[in-house]
């Protein structure tokens, strides 16, 4: 019996990358593309649809394309991450044929991660032809292995290169000092960088201001210690760096159109609230 496999794939790979970092803060970020990002080490807290995820190591994140999502890491990780579009058939989007949930928990991660480093040795090769042909086919297999996740090579570099995420040691200094005074010129000190210029590759990468991050940074903390009843609105208002406790209501009402107090009835009464908390589901 002969059996014939007539779909056609196009493959369109945009990036291959290992990226390393001590925090890691994005907020309502987007992409043209879909982005996997496999979490070699570490813990993320990401979006989708307004509902929060935990995604720890051995997870893959599924970023899909001109969707906002957030990533929230308070600790030091690496990922390794490849954006793709894949149309197959008569140019339908496999990722809309195939919808993959927001984190998959890879069956095998030793096998994606010797794969991923072939791809990634391939991409670098991607001026060939050969290197190309290639680095589709491996891209393919881990696509293999996320759905494959979800129901239940080449020559290696001598060196893993990874990709330092820019300004990250700054996130890392503002999460560390989030009760001082910390001022945009004490950032910019670190890199030795104007701090104009700092301000404005800062907002580069991040779409925020320093001083935007270090807010929605206080917020963040704010909101966590909410969820325990015995800190005070005093407390968390000096901890988290807000002047004082009218200050703290003020800017958290405007963020989250809510007060602290009536945050902290929500999660109280439904462990859920208005505000979207950390799914248990891991979907």
């Amino acid at each position: 019996m002969l059996t014939q496999v007539k779909d056609l794939f196009a493959i369109t790979l945009f990036d291959v990358k290992k990226i390393q970092y001590y925090s890691r803060f994005m907020f309502d970020f987007t992409q043209p593309y879909l982005t996997v990002s496999y979490i070699k080490e570490g813990e993320v807290i990401t979006t989708d649809d307004g509902k929060e995820y935990i995604a720890k190591t051995g997870d893959v994140m599924i970023h899909r394309p001109d969707t906002p999502f957030n990533v929230i890491s308070q600790k030091e990780g690496i990922h390794f991450l490849f954006s793709i579009e894949l149309h197959v058939r008569e140019g339908e989007d496999f990722f809309q044929l195939f919808p993959f949930n927001k984190v998959i928990t890879i069956r095998d991660t030793a096998l994606y991660e010797k794969k991923f480093d072939e791809l990634k040795d391939m991409w670098q090769q991607k001026d060939h032809e050969q290197g190309s042909v290639q680095a589709g086919f491996l891209a393919l297999f881990l696509l293999h292995e996320i759905v494959e996740s979800s129901k239940i090579g080449g020559k290696r570099a001598s060196i893993d290169t990874f990709e330092i995420a820019r300004f990250n040691y700054a996130l890392h200094y503002i999460e560390k000092g989030l009760e001082r005074n910390i001022t945009r010129e004490e950032l910019a000190d670190i890199y030795h960088m104007n701090p104009v210029y700092f301000s404005r590759a800062f907002k580069q990468v991040y779409e925020l201001t320093p001083m935007q991050m270090l807010q929605k940074m206080r917020l963040i903390q704010a909101k966590r210690m909410l969820e325990d009843q015995e800190n005070t609105i005093e407390q968390i208002s000096q901890e988290c760096g807000f002047y004082d406790a009218s200050h703290f209501n003020r800017v958290f009402q405007k963020a989250f159109r809510m007060s602290p107090s009536n945050f902290r009835k929500s999660i109280k009464s439904t462990k859920t609230g208005i505000v979207p908390t950390w799914s248990e589901d891991r979907l």
